[in-house]
């Protein structure tokens, strides 16, 4: 198999006709690299054939269903990686969302990357360093074991009222003992319910990280991630039961692995709605200079339906064909 410089390892859920537009952009821009796709079966359904013609471009059989918030999203990371490892040759790989978008000549990016003195590119924080997340967070998020409760499906036929009254119990609950927590879910995840944990995993010594999922890792990270995943089943089992266990699992293995350079750059511009935001926002089209005159490879999130027109700026500076297929907004 021809060896390529640089794997793009994206995943997604939905927005079939954008994420085509993504694939093409990075192969006008980098005519190399391999670039592979891990779709959420349960998500909105992908035609392969979207892709016909592009060279280099692989489905990552056997795709896991993910949930915000729960380490699913660690097992489609791992599933992906594990495949991409095993059946692509490249130095380095960069990870994405279906809302991403270059900005940027990627032939420099690459080059980059090949001459850095790093081993990863990512973002990361000690958790438990209150100026990075608000006060108690990641005792919340760590500290505790947790177990989804069963969804009520007509909680919306509650009285707000009532809902509020029993907002405010479970705030009391969890606020007058230590040893159990309640815990509701954004996006409509379960609720989850957490016992104190005894311990910490893997000793004292290894820093629990914060960050952001999205990676930027070369073929020896890469492979000290899968090893220490590998070797380490208590890591496994302690993220399982942890909230938002995505935002740590990998960046925690990387920034305690003393062999390894890592620098605290994630290579991405993204645009944040507020303060320890869950999720980016849409970069518009009177955003897009900024997003480009900041340096970064690509940036996130772009909307082909709420923001068409910042797609279409950034095809026109970087020199890009128009995309195939015009999207149709759903409904």
């Amino acid at each position: 198999m021809t060896a390529a410089r640089t794997l793009y390892l994206i995943f997604s859920h939905d927005r079939p006709h954008q994420l085509e537009r993504l694939v093409r952009a990075i192969r006008q821009l980098s005519s190399s690299s391999w670039i592979a796709i891990h779709h959420d079966p349960a998500g909105e359904a992908l035609d392969p054939c979207l892709f016909n013609g592009v060279e280099g471009v692989h489905l990552v059989p056997d795709p896991v269903h993910g949930e915000w918030g729960d380490f699913s999203l660690v097992e489609q990371y791992l599933h992906a990686l594990r495949w991409c490892a095993a059946n692509l040759e490249f130095e380095w790989c960069c990870t994405l969302t279906g809302l991403s978008y270059p900005l940027k000549p990627l032939a420099e990016f690459e080059t980059f990357l090949l001459d850095a003195d790093y081993d990863a590119f990512i973002h990361h924080f000690d958790a438990f360093d209150p100026i990075q997340w608000p006060e108690g967070t990641a005792e919340r998020r760590y500290l505790f074991k947790y177990y989804r409760l069963p969804k009520f499906q007509y909680l919306h036929r509650v009285p707000q009222p009532v809902q509020r009254l029993l907002g405010r119990a479970r705030e009391s609950f969890n606020r007058i003992q230590p040893l159990f927590r309640i815990v509701p879910m954004p996006r409509k995840a379960p609720t989850r319910f957490g016992i104190r944990r005894l311990h910490r995993p893997m000793g004292k010594d290894f820093l629990l990280c914060g960050g952001r999922q999205m990676l930027n890792v070369n073929r020896r990270a890469l492979a000290q991630v899968l090893d220490f995943v590998s070797a380490h089943p208590e890591w496994t089992q302690f993220a399982r039961r942890s909230l938002i266990p995505d935002e740590s699992f990998f960046t925690s293995i990387l920034v305690n692995a003393p062999e390894l350079r890592v620098c605290n750059n994630v290579l991405r511009y993204i645009k944040w709605p507020k303060l320890h935001a869950a999720s980016g926002a849409a970069i518009d089209a009177d955003e897009v200079d900024q997003a480009m005159r900041s340096g970064a490879p690509f940036g996130l999130k772009f909307d082909e339906f709420t923001a068409p027109a910042a797609l279409d700026q950034v095809d026109a500076r970087l020199g890009l064909a128009p995309p195939h297929n015009s999207p149709r907004h759903p409904g």
